[in-house]
């Protein structure tokens, strides 16, 4: 039988130890004796045959693929997210959306990417059968955030009351206020009234905030909602309709607490 190569060595060491997320110069401090060129090969080497995945083009990060993950062609995402973007990428991020909602529990629909925020545009990378999403949020350090926490490792998520908000500023990148009421009906378990008074103080979007406190009405959360209304008691308030690209109708309800235009969808869906 074949002796290992030098690399398959290392990389069966380090994950032997538990670390998964290797970047070049790593590898090359445990192979003094490999020219850069023979490094290269057999990094390119490994690639082809699953042991190892590169994270994104151009980037010195590698990230070890162990047998039990072969079949998706990486570990989760809790393995390598936060170094990836923190260290690697050195960039402020956390994962959002449907994504978040999924870390809650309140995902009723298959979640075929990962959405992540992130201060300016990227573009997607795919990851074995991980394929991450990026959108951007100006002030996202301000931004209430959490740690998703699991024995493969750890990543940051929003607040689930952040990820209700941006439910309803996104509507469009998730599928319709229909889809978002039914997340919505998931998530609020995993909320309180204190949180969501510091996710609409960070958040800052007026209209915003108009369409979550009707949803919330319409949910019978009145608590929330009594949340919703009090951060909006000092600021102008304009009739907006509850979904952006509403046809007019002077026809549609109003709802006069929260100054919104509801559908008829809307209406039947909470009946």
């Amino acid at each position: 039988m074949a002796a290992p190569s030098p690399l398959s060595a290392v990389l069966d060491t380090a994950e032997r130890s538990g670390k998964l997320n290797l970047c070049t110069e790593d590898i090359r401090a445990e192979l003094p004796g490999v020219s850069p060129a023979a490094l290269h090969q057999a990094l390119h080497r490994q690639q082809r045959r699953g042991r190892l995945v590169r994270l994104s083009r151009g980037s010195d990060h590698w990230l070890i693929v162990p047998l039990q993950h072969a079949a998706a062609g990486a570990p989760p995402l809790e393995a390598w997210l936060d170094r990836y973007m923190s260290k690697t990428l050195g960039v402020p991020y956390y994962v959002t959306l449907l994504s978040a909602a999924e870390t809650y529990g309140a995902s009723p629909y298959a979640v075929m990417v990962t959405q992540v925020m992130v201060p300016e545009r990227r573009r997607p990378i795919t990851v074995g059968r991980h394929e991450v999403v990026f959108h951007t949020r100006a002030r996202i350090d301000d931004m209430p955030t959490r740690w998703h926490e699991t024995p493969d490792g750890r990543f940051k998520v929003g607040t689930p009351e952040l990820t209700a908000l941006e439910l309803v500023e996104r509507v469009a990148l998730v599928g319709g206020m229909a889809r978002v009421q039914e997340v919505l009906r998931e998530l609020w378990t995993s909320c309180t009234p204190q949180g969501l008074t510091e996710a609409l103080e960070a958040l800052q979007q007026v209209p915003t905030a108009q369409r979550l406190g009707v949803l919330l009405t319409l949910e019978n959360q009145s608590a929330f909602a009594s949340r919703v209304a009090d951060w909006l008691s000092d600021k102008p308030l304009r009739l907006v309709p509850l979904e952006r690209g509403q046809a007019r109708d002077t026809s549609s309800d109003v709802d006069t607490t929260f100054k919104v235009r509801l559908t008829t969808d809307a209406k039947s869906a909470n009946t």
